[in-house]
């Protein structure tokens, strides 16, 4: 979420308000959505996507095998949060939604995989963890944060803007998230290959949004992040900040709504 010393006081000490691909697991196989990342320049812009629709119902079981993921888009490679490149554990992701969900995947490279919080609204930053914030308004005012973590750990928070000091786990939403690992967790000795985070978001929840459900060319402001704990530390990102901290707003990506399938 942010470097450990600048996240540890941003929630801690500040008492933040929180309210309101194809992964075939089973033959042990990877299929990884695999782009080439060129240096990041010296102004880079904020990332784009047009989120297209499912094409049939989506389970949310951590393995990418509907018919709407294989036709999805992938993000492509993050980059490190302060812009500087690519970082040596990969990332992608891909985006979908229907009338009800918002559907976010995950797809981790990581040779050590690391978790220990198995408890719901534990403090998953301070671990490995995939997050994803919404900000469907753009305001940049509030925002909607899900953190996942290997271990299938989650934490969901509300986050406004300037920060109020009311308990974050009063803020549960009806998500639905799934993992899978390709690997052993809290094992250093053997050599892991990833893991995998499969996310549904109630497009209800998102009440700062224009539209629900989203009409055809609306557009949310969002990002995507990732920190890696092990064999390095890593803050990635989708849309780099080009900031310490991952609470950056004016720096998430843009996501178009489209009424097109995916595939088409």
């Amino acid at each position: 979420m942010m470097n450990e010393a600048v996240e540890m006081s941003w929630k801690h000490k500040s008492g933040v308000l929180f309210v309101c691909s194809v992964l075939l697991m089973a033959a042990g196989v990877m299929v990884h959505w695999r782009r080439q990342a060129a240096p990041a320049p010296a102004n880079l812009g904020i990332s784009r996507y047009t989120v297209k629709r499912t094409l049939g119902p989506i389970k949310i079981d951590g393995v990418f095998d509907e018919p709407s993921w294989r036709a999805a888009a992938s993000t492509g490679p993050f980059r490190l949060n302060d812009g500087s490149g690519s970082p040596p554990s990969r990332v992608e992701a891909k985006m979908l939604w229907d009338e009800q969900n918002l559907y976010f995947a995950f797809e981790c490279d990581d040779s050590d995989l690391s978790a220990t919080m198995t408890k719901r609204d534990e403090h998953l930053w301070q671990e490995e963890v995939v997050e994803i914030f919404v900000d469907p308004d753009g305001d940049e005012k509030n925002y909607i944060e899900l953190e996942v973590n290997p271990l299938g750990t989650f934490i969901d928070l509300f986050v406004l803007t300037p920060v109020v000091p009311i308990p974050f786990e009063s803020y549960n939403i009806p998500a639905k998230w799934a993992v899978k690992v390709d690997g052993t967790i809290k094992n250093s000795s053997d050599r892991d290959k990833g893991w995998t985070v499969e996310l549904s978001l109630p497009l209800k929840e998102a009440v700062t949004a224009p539209n629900l459900p989203p009409k055809d060319g609306d557009k949310w402001r969002l990002n995507l992040y990732r920190i890696e704990r092990k064999p390095l530390e890593q803050y990635i990102a989708w849309s780099p900040t080009l900031k310490p901290s991952f609470h950056t707003p004016s720096r998430f990506g843009e996501v178009t709504f489209s009424t097109w399938k995916a595939g088409e």
